[in-house]
């Protein structure tokens, strides 16, 4: 519930930020880009989301995809180019400054094949979602792929009580410190599926607020009203 709080705060240290994320989700987040990676095919265009340090772009790279990292921080793309290059990827790679509610301004319609987000999109209330991903949408070639790992509310009604106390407890004393409050997302697979897309997979983890969804773009709608959609791989394998 402080995650995005300690982010922000790590955010102008990006030395120190892939130790601070590792240390919040528990070592999960290196699985978990290394899962998302694994989905990624040589020659696709891939836009990363809130990139941060290049991590993940590192990783695209290396399976010899196109990257585009777009990240609001000066400091987070210094880092991500140094991985860019680690990953031998300079030339297909391209790393964009500005907010993640910009995306339109930057690219045009169905630019790309995979639309990948780690940690990002709890940063924004609920209601920039639909925003976000109806670009998203928009941006991705037909068929193309929605993957988001992020902090969201549990499912569980016990667990969410629990979780939504703990969150009040911690409220106050994040915002003084960091003049921001916590969004973990309700209901992300609605909302995404609601933005136009069709949720093929999705991984959660035990005493984990974290939640990994695949998704693809749906493409028309039928006669019956069904939304039809191109075949594509397997996304996901066992959680």
């Amino acid at each position: 519930m402080l995650m995005y709080g300690w982010m922000l705060f790590v955010e102008t240290a990006p030395h120190r930020y892939d130790w601070a994320v590792k240390v919040m989700t528990a070592g999960r987040i290196d699985r978990i880009k290394d899962r998302i990676a694994q989905t990624i095919h040589a020659g696709e265009r891939v836009l990363d989301i809130g990139c941060g340090t290049g991590t993940l772009v590192e990783r695209c790279l290396r399976r010899g995809a196109y990257v585009t990292g777009l990240d609001s921080s000066e400091f987070m793309l210094k880092e991500a180019e140094k991985h860019c290059i680690a990953a031998g990827g300079s030339s297909r790679s391209t790393l964009v400054r500005d907010s993640v509610t910009q995306l339109r301004k930057h690219f045009p319609a169905e630019s790309f094949d995979v639309i990948t987000s780690t940690m990002a999109l709890g940063e924004f209330p609920h209601e920039y979602l639909d925003y976000i991903l109806g670009d998203c949408r928009r941006l991705l070639r037909p068929g193309g792929r929605l993957i988001i790992a992020d902090e969201v509310w549990p499912e569980r009604p016990v667990v969410r009580v629990l979780y939504g106390i703990g969150l009040a407890l911690c409220w106050i004393p994040q915002f003084v410190l960091l003049r921001r409050a916590p969004f973990p997302i309700r209901r992300l697979a609605e909302t995404i599926r609601a933005a136009g897309f069709e949720v093929r997979g999705r991984a959660t983890w035990a005493a984990s607020s974290l939640q990994l969804i695949f998704a693809e773009k749906a493409v028309a709608r039928g006669d019956d009203g069904r939304i039809e959609h191109l075949s594509v791989s397997t996304l996901t394998g066992s959680a």
